[in-house]
């Protein structure tokens, strides 16, 4: 998003105009909890051209819900515990 909040076509002011939300599934021990990131997008009204949102965060499945710490833990539950797919919670 632009430091000075302006159109990077016409430097216009920008207006929300929507939001992208994201959710991923976190693990605590024997916990899931679902961590939202709202990315809101904002738009000219004067040119009505341009579109400006935040990148989104890097995600090891690019567009999956799995967090860092739910891979480690399915991968040490099956490759290290010996514990089946269908088995894990």
């Amino acid at each position: 998003m632009p430091v000075e909040g302006a159109c990077p076509c016409c430097r216009g002011p920008l207006h929300k105009i929507g939001e992208d939300v994201a959710e991923r599934l976190v693990v605590a021990p024997t916990t899931f909890r679902v961590l939202v990131t709202r990315r809101p997008r904002y738009g000219c009204r004067s040119c009505e051209g341009a579109i400006v949102q935040a990148p989104a965060p890097a995600r090891i499945v690019e567009g999956g819900i799995l967090t860092e710490a739910l891979i480690a833990q399915l991968l040490v539950s099956k490759y290290a515990d010996h514990v089946p797919l269908y088995r894990q919670a």
